[in-house]
């Protein structure tokens, strides 16, 4: 029915072929496909050290932000609000103030010495909390 239709239409786009347009019209389902499919295989991985803390979404390279400890100028666990301050989880955030989160409330703040403020999401604020007091505290003496 929808090839008729499609069909039908090519007179008045003379120039597209109805390759092209079977072509276009699969764009936007892969693309869906590959969104939902990335929602579910995305997970998003936090290392605290002493060198620094990093997080991103494994597997995907380029979502990945790190801070050394020497570019922190405050680094805690605190309670957030996700939709009030950030607009939901996932990648969120614009200007100076920016989150990687996946799901909750809780999360490791990260205040830059040039102000600028990133949140990371964590389902483990006691581990983190024990971990940034370990690297960043013994970073500053």
């Amino acid at each position: 029915m929808i090839t008729i239709v499609l069909a039908s239409a090519l007179p008045l786009f003379s120039e597209i072929s109805l390759n092209e347009v079977k072509l276009k019209s699969l764009i936007a389902p892969v693309i869906s496909l590959l969104v939902f499919v990335l929602v579910f295989i995305l997970n998003l991985e936090t290392r605290i050290n002493s060198k620094g803390i990093s997080a991103g979404f494994e597997p995907l390279p380029f979502l990945r932000r790190k801070y050394n400890w020497d570019e922190i100028q405050e680094c805690f666990v605190r309670t957030y609000a996700p939709i009030s301050e950030y607009g939901g989880w996932g990648i969120r955030g614009f200007g100076r103030a920016k989150a990687y989160t996946v799901s909750g409330n809780k999360g490791i703040q990260i205040i830059t010495k040039n102000n600028e403020r990133f949140l990371i999401g964590t389902d483990k604020p006691d581990l983190a909390k024990r971990a940034i007091n370990k690297n960043f505290k013994n970073y500053k003496k």
